[in-house]
C-alpha cells in the first residue's frame, strides 16, 4: 500500500485554486491564489491596472507593481493576511467575514477604499451603526463615518454623541479628521444642549390639558415664586418641588443632550421624595410624572435637537 501523500501550498486556503490567474502576497507573507475577473468586477481601478495587458501601474496605484512570480501575475500588499482575506470574501460569492469590533471594520474599509471598491464598501457601511457601537463609542463611529464618506452614517452618529458629555475620552480615529469637522462637532453638541435646556424653563410646549397635572393643581406644596404661562394663555403657581425636579433635568441635559436622560431614575425618585410629604401630591405625583416624561418630555427633547443642524461639508 503506498504512503498517504499530502500536497503543501503556499496558499491561503480557500484562496489556493489552481486556476487562478493572479497571486496576493500580503505583508505578513500570506499568498491568495485569486481570481481577476472577480476582482476587477469589484474594483473598477484594478480593472485598470490588470486587464489592459501592461505591467505598469495606473496614476490611481502609485507604489502599487504587478510582477510575475511562478507564472502568475503577483502583487505585493501592504495589507496584512486578515485584512486582505476580509476584504477578499467580499469579493467572492462567500458569506461575509465577522467583523466584531470597529478595529476589524476600520483596515477592511481602508483596502476596500485604496482599491476603489465602492460597491463592496456601501456592504460594510452598515456594520458602523449596529447598536452596540453606537451606544459605546459613537465618537469613533462619527469619526469613521466621516473619513470614508458615509454621510448618512456619520450624522446618525452624531446624534448618539449627545449622550456623553461634550468633551468625552480622546479616541485615535480623530487623527484621520479635519480637526474643523471635530469643531463642528462640538458646535453641534453646544447647541442641542441649548435647544434641550430651554425645555426646562419655559413651559409654553406643554400640552393644552397640563393644568391638570398635579403640581398645578395642589394648593397645599409650597409654590415656586415665579408662575408659568401655559399654552392655553393662562399663568399657572407651579409647586416648587416640580420645578427643583425642571431644574435638576437642566443640568443633566446641559452635559448629555438627549432625551434618555430625562427618563434617568434618580431624577424621577428625588422629585417623587420631594412631593412625599404632601397628602395631595403623594398619589398622583407618579403618574403625572411618569406620564409626562414619557408621552411629552422625551419626544420634546428629541424633537428640540432635531432642529439642529449640523453643519459638516461631504
Amino acid at each position: 500500500m503506498s504512503a498517504l501523500t499530502l500536497e503543501v501550498t503556499p496558499y491561503r486556503s480557500p484562496f489556493d485554486d489552481g486556476d487562478a490567474d493572479l497571486t496576493l502576497h500580503a505583508s505578513d507573507g500570506a499568498r491568495f491564489a485569486v481570481h481577476k475577473l472577480l476582482l476587477t468586477m469589484s474594483s473598477p481601478m484594478l480593472k485598470r491596472c490588470l486587464m489592459v495587458g501592461s505591467s505598469s501601474p495606473s496614476p490611481a496605484f502609485e507604489g502599487l507593481v504587478v510582477r510575475q512570480e511562478g507564472g502568475r501575475d503577483t502583487i505585493d500588499l501592504v495589507e496584512d493576511s486578515v485584512t486582505t482575506e476580509r476584504v477578499l470574501q467580499y469579493c467572492y460569492p462567500f458569506p461575509n467575514p465577522i467583523l466584531g469590533n470597529l478595529d476589524d471594520i476600520q483596515p477592511v474599509l481602508e483596502m476596500m477604499r485604496k482599491f476603489g471598491m465602492k460597491g463592496i464598501m456601501d456592504r460594510v457601511r452598515s456594520l458602523l451603526v449596529q447598536p452596540s457601537f453606537l451606544e459605546e463609542e459613537p465618537l469613533r463611529v462619527f469619526a469613521i463615518a466621516y473619513r470614508f464618506g458615509f454621510e448618512a452614517e456619520t450624522r446618525l452618529a452624531a446624534r448618539h454623541t449627545l449622550r456623553s458629555p461634550m468633551f468625552g475620552p480622546y479616541v485615535k480615529e480623530l487623527e484621520h479628521i479635519p480637526a474643523s469637522v471635530y469643531h463642528k462637532l462640538l458646535q453641534y453638541h453646544r447647541k442641542c444642549s441649548v435647544a434641550a435646556c430651554s425645555l426646562t424653563s419655559d413651559f409654553s410646549w406643554f400640552p393644552g390639558f397640563a393644568s391638570r397635572w398635579v403640581w398645578f393643581q395642589c394648593d397645599d406644596c409650597v409654590h415656586h415664586p415665579l408662575s408659568w404661562p401655559l399654552a392655553d394663555g393662562k399663568i399657572y403657581e407651579v409647586n416648587a418641588w416640580f420645578i427643583e425636579y425642571m431644574e435638576r433635568t437642566r443640568e443633566v441635559l446641559r452635559e448629555r443632550p438627549c432625551a434618555k436622560v430625562v427618563t434617568d431614575p434618580m431624577l424621577i425618585v428625588e422629585a417623587l421624595e420631594t412631593a412625599a410629604p404632601c397628602h395631595t401630591c403623594r398619589p398622583a405625583a407618579y403618574l403625572d410624572l411618569s406620564a409626562f416624561i414619557a408621552d411629552h418630555f422625551t419626544t420634546e427633547v428629541e424633537k428640540a435637537t432635531e432642529g439642529v443642524e449640523l453643519d459638516i461639508p461631504f
